[in-house]
């Protein structure tokens, strides 16, 4: 029991560093057996027949076996990624990359990009700004033409940084440019795939399932961020109160409860996007609790 009580605890300090930055592709094993992956298809896949189909390939197997579809349905969302856009070709778009986070993730980044959500940003990181300071036909250094770059909707910024490296970017490279661009950190949702964690973002449903026990709810912009219990938190505690453990926790990261929805809500105080680090230590004490209390 000790044992594995120290593996739930390592995997919720992973996850946490997942949205900080500290830890890639090394969340690659599942946090628990307890909950039922999403519904899945008449076939009893996860995914859909062209995804399934690349997957499977992707590890050595006819197309139409399914011989390994229960390891499929188990394996991290990312190496789900990787095996699919593997099948695309050595030449990767943005437009595909984007069709495969829909299909994996169920993620879509055009309405993102479409509907300006997202983290909202001064200017990008100096890698991307280079890049597409030159895709202007600017030079690297130059600033002149930022402003228009900042304008952007960001299915250009990022088809426009993807065509700058050759389209050969690899997964993993992919993933950081979407966290950097759209403020989705995929590697990190992977991750919280068996949490019983519900997250809504950029107006849309990030991760969801019948049997999450808390929401996390953020703002089109991802200023506010809010989290409560759900319908199935109080089936099974027969209660949709906040824990008083938790809620203090939260209180003292800067969070204030509103009584009349049951719900603690928190907005940075100088109207910029919640950066990935306090997402993590949100999502940490989420993880925390939801594994050291309620999943036995």
């Amino acid at each position: 029991m000790k044992i594995q009580f120290k593996k739930l605890m390592v995997s919720i300090f992973l996850i946490s560093m997942l949205f900080t930055g500290g830890v890639g592709n090394v969340f690659a094993q599942e946090t628990s057996t307890t909950v039922q992956q999403a519904q899945q298809h008449k076939q009893d896949t996860k995914y859909s027949k062209k995804v399934m189909e690349a997957v499977r390939v992707g590890l050595g197997e006819d197309a139409k076996s399914t011989q390994l579809d229960s390891v499929i349905n188990k394996m991290p969302k990312v190496k789900v990624m990787d095996h699919y856009v593997a099948s695309f070709g050595k030449k990767l778009k943005g437009n595909e990359v984007r069709r495969a986070v829909d299909e994996v993730f169920s993620v879509d980044l055009n309405l993102v990009s479409k509907k300006d959500y997202g983290s909202k940003l001064s200017i990008y990181s100096d890698e991307i700004m280079k890049s597409l300071r030159v895709s202007l036909k600017e030079s690297a250094e130059s600033t002149a033409k930022d402003a228009k770059i900042m304008k952007m909707k960001k299915n250009e910024v990022m088809d426009r940084y993807i065509k700058e490296h050759d389209y050969a970017l690899t997964g993993a490279a992919n993933r950081t440019l979407i966290n950097e661009i759209y403020g989705v950190n995929l590697e990190g949702i992977s991750g919280l795939e068996y949490l019983q964690i519900a997250i809504y973002s950029k107006g849309q449903w990030i991760i969801k399932s019948d049997k999450d026990l808390f929401m996390l709810t953020s703002s089109l912009d991802d200023v506010d961020v809010s989290i409560s219990t759900t319908p199935y938190f109080k089936k099974m505690t027969g209660s949709d109160q906040l824990p008083p453990s938790l809620k203090s926790q939260f209180l003292e990261m800067g969070f204030t409860y509103v009584e009349e929805t049951n719900l603690l809500y928190y907005k940075d105080p100088a109207g910029h996007s919640v950066p990935d680090q306090f997402k993590g230590q949100v999502i940490g004490l989420l993880a925390k609790t939801v594994v050291t209390q309620y999943q036995k």
